[in-house]
């Protein structure tokens, strides 16, 4: 689906370079973290873990059987990122944007609303990965991971329990029967 493939792009575009930015610049991003009102008792941890985790989230978004627990990663990080915005602008006094790249030239305000698209562009990638997830439900081609449950598999253990219960289908409708008793 093209639409879902765009969406996977963009993030993957997004936390790539959001990432590599940070780590280019390694130090002035841990500087910036630790000016944060909110960050700074965790600075070390939060400037190896961010870029970390944006690109682990990029490359499962590369994949199709993990782009679904890829895009409900992106869609918290972005929410996440989002929360953090709101929560500087509402409660510092000199908020210090730590993105790097072409992300750090935006004002806090169009920040947000850049990362608000992306939370839109999460929800729709989420919906159309659930959406094409039960349409390729009857073809070889599942982003789920083997073994969990889906529409199709649902659909074909309801037979084998039938059966271990003695109960057979009733061939004048879909009604099922015990073995003893007569349509």
């Amino acid at each position: 689906m093209l639409l879902i493939d765009a969406i996977r792009y963009l993030f993957i575009l997004l936390f790539l370079y959001a990432a590599f930015s940070k780590v280019w610049d390694f130090q002035k991003f841990k500087v910036q973290l630790g000016q944060s009102p909110i960050l700074s008792d965790f600075t070390l941890l939060v400037t190896l873990c961010i870029p970390a985790i944006e690109i682990l989230i990029a490359i499962g978004l590369a994949f199709r059987q993990t782009l679904l627990p890829a895009l409900w990663a992106s869609y918290g990080l972005m929410i996440m990122f989002s929360l953090y915005i709101i929560v500087i602008l509402k409660f510092s006094d000199r908020p210090v944007c730590h993105c790097g790249g072409v992300l750090e030239q935006m004002q806090w305000s169009e920040h947000l609303w850049f990362n608000v698209g992306f939370v839109g562009l999460g929800i729709a990638g989420l919906w159309l990965g659930f959406y094409r997830r039960f349409r390729d439900a009857g073809t070889s081609r599942h982003l789920e991971p083997q073994g969990e449950i889906s529409c199709l598999g649902i659909v074909q253990e309801i037979p084998r329990r039938c059966a271990s219960l003695r109960m057979t289908g009733c061939v004048k409708d879909d009604r099922f029967r015990h073995d003893d008793e007569v349509c």
